[in-house]
């Protein structure tokens, strides 16, 4: 005889049935965790347990002050070879892309920052965070850190619109990066810039550009929201043959 799933797993199961058959739509507010108790007459504990298996698949996310909600469909970041920047990924979704600055200075970087760039103590860089957005929506938050002694200037303008741009445009050619993308677990200032509650699982992707020299011009740690960013891979097999 099977076994039963645990309370907690059919409480979950009957709420993405719900939210799949449209009762609960996309980006609609769900009911509080004393009306869902009462819906299913369990304990906060159990109830708590469904809701956070949620989150974590992003079925669902919540706001501060204002309540647990449907995700809406994910933004998809494709990793593979393609020379779509972002914006351009965003708009072929049917998207409306926006880049806020939040914060551009010259500072002498942190010792894992220099490490990363290959740089020594007194050399300067800029530091430029940005928010990415989908439709208004917080997606990305950006910290990247750029050597000022390649890209001597960096505006607030510039950084609204594409740092890869403006490093090639200060007499530079972007030949490569390399990035490494894991689970993080958002800290304070993540979740503030992200919209999210703090210790809400986040994707990190780090980034170390290069260019046609090698040297690293630049390194980033970007977090996207893990309820709203899925990511795409593709793997051209035709030209390297049949490898598997």
């Amino acid at each position: 005889m099977a076994k039963q799933p645990q309370l907690h797993s059919r409480i979950k199961q009957d709420i993405v049935d719900k939210i799949e058959s449209g009762y609960y739509p996309s980006g609609s507010l769900l009911p509080t965790e004393s009306e869902f108790c009462k819906m299913y007459d369990v304990s906060r504990t159990t109830l708590r347990t469904a809701l956070n298996h949620l989150l974590m698949e992003g079925a669902i996310y919540r706001k501060q002050g204002k309540g647990t909600f449907v995700a809406k469909g994910k933004v998809k970041q494709i990793l593979s070879s393609s020379n779509l920047r972002y914006a351009d990924q965003l708009k072929a979704q049917g998207m409306k892309p926006k880049i806020k600055v939040v914060d551009l200075q010259k500072l002498k970087p942190a010792k894992k920052i220099q490490n990363r760039l290959g740089i020594d103590d007194e050399q300067m860089v800029y530091q430029v965070k940005r928010i990415r957005y989908a439709d208004e929506e917080e997606i990305q938050f950006e910290m990247a850190f750029i050597r000022a002694d390649l890209v001597p200037e960096i505006t607030e303008e510039m950084a609204n619109t594409s740092l890869y741009q403006c490093i090639n445009s200060q007499g530079n050619t972007i030949k490569r990066t390399e990035e490494q993308i894991k689970i993080f677990i958002s800290d304070e200032e993540i979740a503030q810039h992200l919209n999210i509650t703090q210790g809400t699982p986040c994707f990190q992707i780090a980034t170390q550009t290069f260019l046609a020299s090698e040297e690293v011009v630049e390194f980033s740690l970007a977090y996207f929201r893990g309820d709203r960013v899925e990511f795409f891979i593709e793997r051209d097999y035709e030209e390297r043959g049949d490898e598997g």
